[in-house]
């Protein structure tokens, strides 16, 4: 079975609260600095959509607006084969959000990990899977950290686990990402070619590099084969070429107003292959605040 092959998406519904995303949240906001909601809204629908043409079933949670930024499940959980890492978040208004994604894990019958450290810290935005080794990326301030590294290590002993430094506050996978079987995209700051130097000299095997002339047109998702990216609008004409040169079958999606607030294609969804067999795992958007599509 492919690295890359899922059947299953979880998503989340974007809250009003969205709008303030990315900002330090006090009582007192920037409207200037306010996202527009109803664009996000619709990117996310885009990107919903996307999955399904890529055979994937949604599994679409209900929006909770004690918390921005629940429309990033990926940060939520590491999902490798049949083990689910659950993990710790380092900013304390996001730490809520995994309550949900661990019951929809375990209604699909993953292994459950939890993270016993106190002071571990990580994030699935800075879990990078390249389908035959793990790369974690250490941030700076309440970013993944060290010991979160370390539960990463404890989850998926069956994998190579390898830690990369970042500098300031972004996530190793808006830097770099998949882009293929054994395809890595890197974007070109000064930050995406650090990590992309420490990668190559710590990876156990060997990658082709799509070097991209800018970190947003990095920022792309395989999945069962079809190759989910950016617009050419966001991400320009020359990376836009060099991504359809790469693969004739894949995605443009727009994500402008997410990307505003510090996500990314990856961060919007959760993908999994299940092969369990389970029984019934949702209702109606109403009564549980989960459906699938």
């Amino acid at each position: 079975m492919s690295a890359f092959n899922y059947n299953y998406a979880i998503v989340s519904r974007i809250p009003n609260s969205f709008k303030y995303s990315g900002q330090q949240y006090s009582n007192k906001y920037e409207k200037e600095n306010e996202i527009d909601v109803e664009k996000a809204r619709e990117e996310h629908r885009q990107l919903i959509e996307t999955l399904k043409k890529c055979e994937v079933r949604v599994i679409e949670l209900q929006e909770e607006e004690d918390y921005p930024e629940c429309c990033f499940v990926d940060d939520c959980a590491v999902v490798i084969g049949a083990t689910a890492l659950i993990t710790r978040l380092g900013q304390t208004t996001r730490q809520g959000e995994v309550a949900e994604i661990r019951k929809v894990l375990k209604d699909l019958k993953f292994r459950i990990v939890e993270i016993v450290d106190p002071d571990a810290i990580v994030e699935g935005g800075d879990v990078l899977f390249t389908g035959k080794e793990i790369f974690v990326g250490l941030g700076q301030g309440r970013r993944t950290n060290e010991r979160g590294a370390s539960a990463v290590v404890d989850a998926f002993p069956e994998y190579n686990v390898t830690p990369v430094r970042i500098d300031g506050q972004v996530q190793l996978k808006s830097l770099v990402s998949m882009a293929g079987k054994d395809i890595i995209a890197v974007g070109n700051s000064q930050n995406a070619n650090r990590v992309m130097q420490q990668i190559k000299q710590v990876a156990q095997y060997s990658y082709r590099i799509l070097k991209l002339d800018n970190d947003k047109a990095a920022n792309m998702l395989y999945v069962n084969g079809r190759l989910i990216h950016r617009t050419r609008e966001e991400i320009g004409d020359r990376s836009y070429s060099v991504i359809q040169k790469l693969i004739e079958d894949g995605i443009p999606v727009s994500q402008k107003e997410l990307f505003q607030a510090g996500g990314t294609i990856q961060n919007c969804c959760l993908l999994c292959m299940n092969v369990s067999k389970f029984k019934h795992i949702i209702s109606t958007l109403p009564s549980t605040g989960i459906i699938v599509t």
